[in-house]
């Protein structure tokens, strides 16, 4: 073994505390070597955005466990690294707690909607999460998500599992979109996106629901507001939407 292999393997026992022998060189460490780095490197105030511990302690206060193992799993074969967050940051804009939708996928128990910041360097924004595990979550590229941004519309397609909107707004831009969502084999489906502009008449936190109706078995409509003219009248009109 020659001299310069030594030096880098007492560097990497120097910085991880590990006996384990790193066979590697030092400029090409593999994507497990470089989270141990990076999981030493977090300060007392700060914590990884994959923390899944504290995530389930500190936002979700134990009333319901997270499981985040499948998206690690693609996370590592993209090689995206967590990220370094402060703690204040979770209590100032992550812990606005759940939004009860009801029973989603049809089994008799009530689901919730929580959003967490992004897991890794690859998302670009944050994620809508559900309390039952098995619901996948929707990764937005938005910093601006809420949980009572989700609403459950009903079961529009009567196949035993309800439809949702999702209000999506990019933070500044008075411009949004209202997206709506079928969970199909247990992937969530993307049925339509429409323009949502804000305006004096309808307020996303108490006119939501105005803005849809059920016509029949897969067929819905939604209010499409797509500009406000001049005279301060609404551009806007009823939308038909088939969920197959």
């Amino acid at each position: 073994m020659s001299c310069e292999r030594k030096i880098e393997e007492k560097h990497i026992e120097e910085r991880t505390g590990t006996k384990k022998l790193f066979l590697e060189p030092i400029n090409q460490l593999s994507y497990e070597w470089q989270l141990v780095f990076i999981k030493n490197g977090t300060s007392k105030d700060s914590v990884l955005s994959n923390d899944i511990q504290f995530i389930n302690d500190s936002i979700l206060k134990g009333k319901f466990k997270l499981d985040i193992s499948k998206y690690e799993i693609e996370s590592r074969k993209k090689e995206c690294y967590p990220i370094w967050l402060r703690k204040k940051l979770f209590d100032e804009f992550y812990n606005e707690g759940y939004n009860n939708l009801g029973d989603l996928n049809g089994d008799n128990k009530t689901d919730s909607v929580f959003v967490l910041h992004a897991l890794n360097y690859c998302e670009e924004g944050d994620s809508y999460y559900f309390t039952d595990n098995s619901i996948p979550r929707i990764l937005t590229d938005s910093n601006c998500c809420h949980p009572s941004n989700i609403i459950n519309i009903g079961d529009i397609d009567e196949d035993g599992k309800s439809e949702i909107a999702e209000y999506y707004s990019s933070c500044a831009s008075r411009y949004k979109a209202i997206t709506i969502y079928s969970l199909k084999k247990s992937k969530w489906k993307e049925i339509k996106s429409f323009s949502f502009v804000l305006n004096d008449k309808y307020f996303i936190d108490k006119d939501f629901k105005k803005l849809f109706r059920k016509t029949s078995k897969n067929h819905l409509e939604y209010y499409e507001i797509s500009d406000v003219n001049m005279e301060g009248d609404l551009v806007a009109a009823w939308e038909k939407i088939k969920i197959e």
